[in-house]
């Protein structure tokens, strides 16, 4: 078996979707394949192209605040009402949405929070992204914030993180941002109302599930792996409480 080329199964991870849709998508043309003898094996060049389009699993993507909510609480594990008051959520949105992240597999968060922020992707001088990482009202997250959470994943040269969008404009007059759709630095401006923006950026780095979908965002097999075990994980947490 070739070692770069996925199984069904290895390939219906990264996707979040079952190795018989895999097999459904191959057959289709969706991702590329060959057959080693009686078993499938997925090209990991097409999966990649495939995360890296608008394609997504099934699943609304939800509100911002309830995005919001999911995510800063590590999904449903730390803080839960006090983020979800924080963020204006009645009872029932609350319950409605404690039960959406339960049966939610890994898989779906990318496209479920998918409204959480508005992506800006700049170049800017590699010397300056550890200053820009450190300025006032910018919280790293994804390939910025993986050393600070225990992940072995290294972006050289490249960073992302949240601010607002009064010090995005700070940031690129003084360090002379260009948009580029293949820049170094993405900056994701959080969906939310003004007064709920500090309940999002109140904090020195995202975390762990804010992390794990920048990281699903990345179209990176690597790091969606590792995105994929890290919400897998959080998840198992929520269902034990």
């Amino acid at each position: 078996m070739p070692e770069d080329w996925l199984t069904n199964h290895e390939a219906a991870d990264l996707l979040g979707v079952t190795a018989g849709r895999v097999n459904a998508m191959a057959r289709s043309g969706n991702l590329a394949h060959r057959m080693a003898g009686r078993t499938r094996l997925i090209d990991p060049a097409s999966v990649q192209r495939l995360l890296t389009t608008n394609w997504r699993r099934p699943g609304r993507p939800l509100a911002p605040s309830s995005a919001w909510a999911a995510l800063l609480s590590d999904l449903g594990t730390a803080g839960w009402s006090e983020l979800t008051r924080a963020l204006g959520m009645s009872p029932q949105q609350r319950y409605k949405l404690k039960r959406l992240i339960a049966r939610s597999p890994a898989g779906n968060w990318d496209g479920l929070a998918k409204a959480r922020a508005v992506v800006h992707r700049v170049r800017v001088r590699p010397a300056y992204l550890g200053e820009i990482l450190q300025w006032d009202g910018v919280v790293p997250s994804g390939v910025s914030a993986t050393a600070r959470h225990g992940l072995d994943l290294i972006a050289a040269e490249q960073a992302e993180a949240y601010l607002g969008d009064h010090t995005r404009r700070l940031l690129e007059k003084e360090f002379h941002l260009v948009s580029s759709p293949s820049g170094n630095l993405v900056l994701r401006l959080p969906s939310v109302t003004e007064p709920h923006l500090c309940v999002v950026l109140d904090r020195e780095v995202m975390p762990a599930a804010v992390v794990a979908v920048d990281l699903l965002d990345s179209g990176d097999p690597r790091s969606r792996r590792t995105a994929l075990q890290i919400i897998t994980r959080l998840l198992e947490a929520t269902l034990r409480d």
